[in-house]
């Protein structure tokens, strides 16, 4: 069988609106040997394993390893060497990192990841931090195909590089996490990830290479991709969402009110209520702004081996773009609700 990364492609798979939903992130330096994700690898003990994944779920950020490209030390649980520890924050308005030590796991139960990071963050590390899913025991096109990039770019770029567990989406390996701005990418190789990387220092978007920007809805990733696409814009802050909603299309009581459903964006069946307005702005320059609606209806795809580790065929929901047009040249649809950010 091909690996995930290789059927990806040669089923057409699409990159668009597939980056992760979190918006903070909380990086622990662990150089060896890891399993199957960050908190199932008995690398930190039971005991801050348990308190982290505790964390993590109330606060809905993500657990990241990470390593330096190439190190690969016998000893995986500390043993007095002071290792980095990181809270990324990727809300618009905020987006820092902020940096600290560690030497025992014990150490991390005294973490305060719900702290606010403060303005003067950048003092205390890195702020342009450049992630490469390696984790092979999660899927071996990660590392097969993760552990060259990192290589390239800790080499051939300014960006603080590591290695790091899961990201999700190794379907599309080699991925990529940029922090602060949570923006993911995919389908890379050596070559195709230093010239990204060197797109968005220039402040531009590798759009062919581009997954959606973490902690935006599905659809709001979707719909900015199809914008750029369309209206040619490469530019990292020249297109911005000003609204997203669901709309109703299936059958309702004949005033416009259909079933709700699951709200949760791509669970829906397509041809029923798993549709989208958003509304974005695209500044083309000073005082040159104009707002776009871009409509999308969640597609269900046939089911497929979506990592090398399955077992068995999964299904994803793709959302595909019916329209796209200034603001004002259709009709809205009838509005269900609002979308949260996630």
């Amino acid at each position: 069988m091909m690996r995930c990364a290789e059927a990806a492609r040669a089923r057409g798979a699409s990159l668009r609106g597939t980056a992760g939903r979190s918006a903070r992130f909380l990086l622990l330096e662990v150089p060896g040997p890891w399993g199957p994700s960050a908190l199932k690898g008995g690398q930190l003990g039971a005991d801050v394993t348990a308190h982290l994944r505790k964390a993590a779920d109330d606060l809905g950020l993500s657990v990241l390893l990470i390593r330096r490209p190439g190190r690969r030390p016998a000893a995986a649980d500390g043993g007095g060497e002071s290792r980095a520890w990181a809270v990324a924050e990727t809300a618009a308005g905020i987006e820092r990192v902020r940096w600290g030590s560690w030497r025992e796991p014990a150490d991390l139960l005294g973490l305060d990841i719900a702290a606010a990071i403060p303005d003067s963050a950048s003092a205390s590390g890195p702020q342009r931090v450049a992630l490469v899913c390696t984790n092979g025991k999660r899927d071996q096109c990660c590392a097969v195909r993760g552990r060259p990039v990192a290589a390239a770019l800790a080499a051939g770029t300014g960006w603080d590089t590591w290695e790091c567990s899961h990201l999700g989406g190794h379907r599309f390996a080699a991925t990529m996490l940029l922090l602060p701005t949570g923006d993911m990418f995919g389908w890379l190789d050596a070559e195709s990830a230093l010239d990204v990387t060197r797109r968005f220092d220039a402040g531009q978007l590798a759009v062919a290479h581009h997954r959606g920007r973490s902690g935006q809805p599905v659809p709001v990733q979707a719909a900015l991709h199809a914008a750029a696409v369309s209206l040619g814009e490469l530019r990292r802050h020249a297109i911005r969402v000003s609204s997203a909603r669901r709309v109703l299309t299936g059958p309702g009581d004949g005033n416009g009110n259909a079933d709700h459903g699951n709200a949760d964006h791509g669970n829906s069946d397509h041809g029923n209520s798993d549709h989208w307005e958003v509304d974005v702005i695209h500044q083309a320059g000073p005082g040159a702004a104009t707002t776009y609606r871009v409509q999308l209806a969640g597609r269900r795809l046939a089911p497929a081996f979506l990592s090398c580790a399955d077992d068995a065929p999964k299904t994803e929901t793709d959302y595909e773009v019916i329209s796209f047009a200034p603001l004002g040249s259709f009709p809205a649809l009838s509005v269900s609700c609002s979308v949260s950010r996630r």
